[in-house]
């Protein structure tokens, strides 16, 4: 790497962890400062970042914070003890309640992103898949409660050709799938029962922070394992792990990413 390269890359990191240094939100000119990089390249660097959603900027204190998306990608290397491990902790202790692997997941339309996971005790008959990863709307339980938030202009709008192209032939139509929204909406939770694989069941509730909801928590399993039968048991413990996880998020005061907010 050459010597200029990797002076950006240090620069990139001392900024970073500027601003994870300051979950309340940090100014331009208090980064330049506390970093000891002139404001220009703060500037620049920080731009970057921003439309990167590794970085969220208040449109009207010009505060930056480190958003869900940079969080998402380093773990907890930049948040320490604080908001990531304690969203971990969350998942733990659903993935011991349920036995199933739990999971937590982001809208990047036309997808969702799991952003963090949590292997259940019990691994036998389904395998781990990497993280970050990115999944269908359609066919995940989470696309589903993250698309019930939305309007059907929206989800029109927004995933209408990534549904003619990729959604599976017995969701009915776009029409209809929007209809079995309001079904979701009502019960506070989505089920996913052999569509994304055969064999495989997840069960996902919105975690709400403000009046968004971009975000889902999950657990997923083999049928076999995670039955109909169990389905509203489990039902209730997502549901409660995410209004822990909305309240976390709505204190520790972590931004969602521009892209994902602006609706």
């Amino acid at each position: 790497m050459a010597t200029s390269e990797a002076g950006l890359v240090r620069r990139t990191i001392w900024l970073l962890r500027t601003v994870a240094a300051h979950p309340e939100g940090v100014g331009l000119s208090e980064i330049a400062r506390e970093s000891g990089i002139p404001k220009a390249t703060c500037y620049r660097v920080l731009t970057v970042l921003e439309r990167e959603s590794w970085l969220n900027l208040d449109p009207v204190t010009r505060r930056y914070r480190v958003s869900l998306g940079l969080l998402s990608i380093v773990g907890g290397l930049l948040d320490g003890g604080g908001a990531y491990g304690h969203m971990r902790d969350v998942l733990r202790d659903l993935a011991k309640e349920t036995k199933e692997t739990a999971g937590f997941d982001v809208l990047l339309a036309p997808k969702v992103m799991v952003v963090a996971q949590v292997p259940g005790p019990s691994l036998i008959g389904q395998t781990l898949k990497p993280v970050p990863r990115t999944q269908p709307v359609w066919a995940t339980s989470t696309g589903k409660v993250l698309l019930s938030a939305l309007g059907p202009e929206t989800i029109r709008a927004e995933f209408g050709e990534e549904f003619e192209t990729n959604a599976p032939e017995q969701l009915g139509g776009l029409d209809a799938f929007i209809e079995s929204m309001a079904e979701v909406r009502t019960r506070g939770y989505a089920v996913a029962y052999d569509e994304l694989e055969v064999g495989a069941a997840s069960v996902a509730a919105p975690v709400r922070v403000g009046q968004n909801t971009t975000y889902a928590v999950w657990i997923g399993g083999p049928t076999y394992r995670l039955t109909r039968s169990r389905i509203d048991e489990v039902a209730e413990s997502v549901m409660k792990a995410a209004r822990q996880l909305g309240d976390l998020l709505s204190v520790t005061g972590i931004e969602l990413p521009t892209a994902l907010t602006e609706r």
